[in-house]
């Protein structure tokens, strides 16, 4: 099985449309496609636009995105949604369409228990995109997820990865692929802790920043799941790109062991289409 993450760069309100068919030439070039596509930061106002090129171009009939969910919660004129910039969602897409469901998150889970308190608390819902998927025969709950920049949205980040990580946790033992954006880490050192830059933030939510960070890059193994590029790759010096932007890397694939990861890496050709490298792993399920 192999798998494609990356950021298509659709934040700006009115992408143009030559350019989102340059990404779908890119895609469709590739030697060995991807099984299952997780593409994040995805233009909403294009919506049906890029509906209607991953079904003809590329051939995956099952398609399934937060876009419209993006759409209406940028026209509501209700708190604080009216002054929100929802311009974009992510889209997880597989050839077949009876080989994939939406599971969309509830303000409640009953997974937790717990009635007195919810566990989807950002108020971005449209970066997180949960789906299940199968591939021979094997039932996976896929994550597809953007964390927004906290440089620009702050606290939000935070929610994000909240959300994610209490969830998967929290849920029942299950294959699982979470894969996306994470805008983290600002580095990682050649003996494999990961730093975040949180010196210009808020004192009262530096240690939450940073926990919220962590648990995401570095605390899923206790569910299991492995950061697939290091799986493969280790840590100080590699002979392959480990940037995904500028000079950090947050695109990731982190994934259940158990799905038996044997290739990742980031494709520097994706440059030419995206300010983001498409990440690329491949399992023997």
């Amino acid at each position: 099985m192999r798998v494609l993450t990356w950021n298509t760069k659709g934040a700006f309100p009115y992408q143009a449309e030559d350019e989102i068919e340059a990404q779908i030439e890119y895609l469709a070039g590739l030697d060995d496609p991807p099984d299952l596509l997780l593409l994040n930061e995805v233009n909403q106002y294009r919506r049906e636009f890029i509906r209607e090129l991953i079904r003809d171009e590329l051939g995956y009939d099952g398609i399934v995105d937060t876009l419209s969910w993006a759409h209406e919660l940028r026209e509501s004129d209700i708190q604080p949604h009216h002054d929100i910039g929802h311009t974009n969602g992510n889209l997880t897409a597989v050839r077949d369409s009876d080989d994939i469901e939406h599971v969309p998150l509830e303000l409640f889970d009953e997974s937790y228990n717990d009635e007195d308190r919810k566990h989807l608390s950002t108020h971005y819902p449209e970066k997180i995109l949960v789906t299940t998927c199968t591939f021979d025969g094997k039932e996976i709950e896929v994550w597809n997820v953007r964390a927004v920049p906290g440089g620009m949205k702050g606290e939000e980040k935070i929610k994000i990865f909240e959300t994610v990580f209490d969830r998967i946790m929290n849920g029942p033992e299950r294959l699982r692929i979470l894969g996306g954006d994470f805008n983290a880490p600002d580095e990682e050192l050649a003996d494999g802790q990961a730093t975040t830059h949180i010196d210009d933030k808020d004192p009262r939510i530096r240690d939450r920043w940073r926990t919220a960070a962590l648990q995401i890059l570095k605390g899923l193994g206790h569910a299991g799941m492995v950061d697939v590029f290091r799986y493969q790759w280790g840590y100080g010096d590699i002979d392959t790109l480990d940037e995904s932007f500028g000079n950090s890397r947050f695109d990731h694939i982190i994934a259940s062991e158990d799905l038996n990861p044997v290739h990742c890496e980031y494709d520097p050709d994706s440059f030419d289409y995206s300010d983001h490298a498409a990440l690329i792993a491949d399992f023997e399920i």
